[in-house]
């Protein structure tokens, strides 16, 4: 319905604002101790008229950042916030006329004015348009992180701050449940919990749009709302022409000035303006008379319904065009956009795993990796996916990160957790010890045990239980790598502690390699191959190991079944630090078997190099470990099924390349020959 503007409809508003005004400016005054016996009137005057007057005459409030004592506790009025919020949301009020009154607040005064000053505002005499308010626009996620068998973490990046209430529910039709963190950010991070194990969610967050539609031909222009209210006013001191809540409006040019009615022609407002403006709560238009033709303009995104921009020679040129950026400030609420959470710890199930070695290139074939892996796995879901350093290059600065991670893989982000390791040049921004830095700033990591494991302390080195896998992150590139390191005493720690079938842990460096690295070269790296081999293998081998992944080479690398050796590649003896010399295929010469279920010591583990996602950079692959050596672009599949892995890499092309099978404990070995 359309209201054209009047005395007794408008000035209520502008009224009602400056009292809340006054409330705020008195406290700030004298002090919540201090109130005069009359301020408990403006608070119950505040709860119980301005909070429902704001969300009946604002419907979209809930869009606007306001106090929290307007939502809780209107007794604890915060001034400062409250002020500073009507000064942002309505930037209008500064062109009102406050009573002299107010120049010079007394305690002895507020009771008395207010209720006389009140009681003869209600007549009214004009009314302001609240101007449109800018949305903030999602620009980076949205991203799962740290999921666990009843909650999950969703990440966001908006270019202004904002609240961060994130709905969810078991289809994206009933998103009935709601999450939030306390605050107003740009970097959002809401947690979800009390959800069911192996459950899966569908979610959806962001602002709500309230776009324009302008149809404008032969000087009539037609300009509706579909979802909000949409105010017509003056440009300046946004004095009502008129209001309506879901209507259309039409102007045309009457004298040569405008004049606005409505398509049945209810109302009609002859104004004495060749220029007014049309807004809703987030989006504005201007309409003009320039040489007595009628122009509708934008400094809004919008988007041109015709498919292209009317041509400038037309005389009568057609003008259909949105405005509004409803695409770039809402996520979610679609079947794409959901999480399923951990199966109960110790569960024997299906399990995919995806694995990315050095993607950060932001090159052709990163994308050409993703893309081939995204055509091989089709609809086959994707329990959770390991990046295993340098994941932006060159550095891990945040613009790196966003072409590198946030860019590339956002299909992937929104509906599968990502857990990430630190690598040398993801450390060129970061800092371990003190966990500071882009890699650290971004990414949520349980650092106190909050998804299975020991609690670690930091974000640098931690460990999580999905199903019957228990996953080990190991910081090769910033932290402390002796043996009385904080890292290795929490190793031992949290592997003492593991007692699920499956062991995999996964960093960036890799102790046996002769790719573009070599890792019996002490110069290379700063040692760390050397120091991964003699330090960290043999706490990993004596709990079980079964598979280890690294980066840093950028090839690809699979090891025989291997154990106990510490040393360079001229030192390997075969007969004794192998396990099995078969390849891992059952069309080859055979499975890598391992007689116990759950983490038995020196079994012997395979140790893969999966550094190839983003390039390649050739070397001689000749270390004498590997079953296999590849320059080749690609990623790694584990597929886990109880007590069996089936791993596969596939290149940029969704060929398969390498696979090998691991089966464990005496039934399934014994079945499998």
């Amino acid at each position: 319905m359309i209201i054209l503007a009047d005395a007794k409809l408008v000035f209520m508003k502008t009224i009602v604002f400056t009292l809340a005004l006054l409330g705020a400016t008195v406290a700030s005054v004298f002090g919540a101790e201090s109130r005069a016996a009359g301020t408990n009137d403006v608070r119950v005057w505040l709860t119980n008229s301005f909070r429902p007057w704001l969300t009946r005459s604002y419907p979209e409030i809930t869009s606007k950042f306001y106090p929290e004592w307007l939502h809780d506790h209107p007794a604890g009025l915060l001034p400062t916030p409250f002020t500073n919020w009507l000064d942002s949301v309505f930037p209008d009020l500064e062109t009102e006329m406050y009573p002299t009154w107010m120049e010079n607040i007394s305690a002895e005064g507020l009771g008395t004015n207010i209720p006389v000053w009140w009681a003869g505002v209600q007549k009214g005499r004009f009314s302001i348009s609240p101007a449109p308010q800018p949305i903030p626009t999602i620009i980076r996620g949205p991203y799962l992180q740290m999921g666990t068998t009843n909650s999950m973490v969703v990440r966001w990046r908006t270019d202004v701050p904002a609240n961060n209430t994130v709905s969810f529910g078991s289809s994206p039709t009933r998103l009935n449940r709601t999450a939030r963190a306390n605050g107003i950010f740009t970097e959002h991070a809401v947690q979800f919990t009390n959800l069911l194990p192996h459950t899966k969610y569908f979610y959806s967050f962001g602002a709500t749009d309230t776009p324009l539609l302008v149809r404008w031909t032969n000087n009539i222009a037609f300009i509706s709302s579909t979802n909000s209210r949409v105010y017509v006013n003056k440009p300046g001191n946004r004095e009502q022409v008129a209001i309506g809540n879901k209507d259309t409006f039409v102007f045309s040019i009457v004298k040569k000035k405008l004049s606005v009615t409505d398509p049945e022609k209810t109302f009609t407002a002859n104004t004495t303006n060749t220029a007014l403006i049309v807004n809703t709560p987030n989006n504005a238009v201007l309409v003009s008379i320039t040489r007595n033709k009628l122009f509708v303009t934008t400094s809004n995104h919008f988007e041109w319904l015709d498919g292209a921009r009317p041509a400038k020679s037309s005389r009568n040129p057609g003008h259909n065009f949105y405005v509004g950026t409803t695409n770039l400030i809402r996520a979610g609420g679609d079947s794409n956009t959901f999480f399923v959470t951990h199966p109960l710890i110790g569960t024997r199930q299906p399990i995919r795993v995806w694995v990315l070695g050095d993607p950060g290139t932001r090159k052709k074939a990163e994308r050409d990796v993703r893309d081939a892996y995204y055509r091989w796995t089709g609809a086959h879901p994707t329990a959770f996916w390991l990046m295993l350093g340098d994941n932006a290059y060159t550095a891990g600065k945040d613009t790196e990160y966003q072409g590198s991670v946030f860019t590339i893989f956002d299909a992937m982000l929104r509906k599968s957790v990502l857990w990430p390791t630190l690598g040398n040049h993801d450390a060129g921004s970061a800092n371990s010890p003190t966990q500071f830095g882009v890699y650290y700033d971004i990414f949520t990591l349980p650092s106190q045990g909050q998804a299975g494991g020991v609690m670690s302390g930091t974000e640098a080195y931690y460990s999580f239980d999905y199903a019957n896998l228990h996953v080990v992150c190991i910081d090769s590139s910033d932290s402390d790598w002796t043996k009385q390191g904080l890292m290795l005493k929490w190793l031992e720690a949290d592997l003492e502690a593991n007692h699920q079938d499956w062991l995999i842990a996964f960093c960036h460096h890799p102790p046996y390699t002769k790719g573009n690295h070599n890792s019996d070269n002490d110069r290379d790296s700063e040692a760390r191959m050397r120091l991964m081999r003699e330090t960290v293998l043999p706490v990993l081998e004596e709990h079980g190991l079964d598979l280890l992944l690294c980066g840093h080479s950028h090839s690809y690398e699979r090891s025989f079944l291997l154990d106990g050796f510490y040393g360079r590649s001229t030192n390997l003896n075969q007969q004794v630090h192998f396990k099995s010399q078969k390849d891992g295929r059952k069309d080859g010469t055979g499975i890598y078997l391992k007689p116990t279920r759950g983490p038995a010591p020196h079994e012997g583990a395979i140790y893969v190099v999966a550094g190839s996602s983003g390039q390649t950079s050739g070397g001689d692959l000749k270390h004498p470990t590997s079953a296999v050596s590849l320059n080749v672009l690609g990623s790694l599949v584990l597929d886990f099924d109880a007590h069996r892995l089936d791993a596969t890499f596939i290149n940029d092309k969704a060929v398969v390349r390498d696979n090998f099978t691991i089966i464990k404990g005496p039934e399934e070995a014994a079945t499998a020959r």
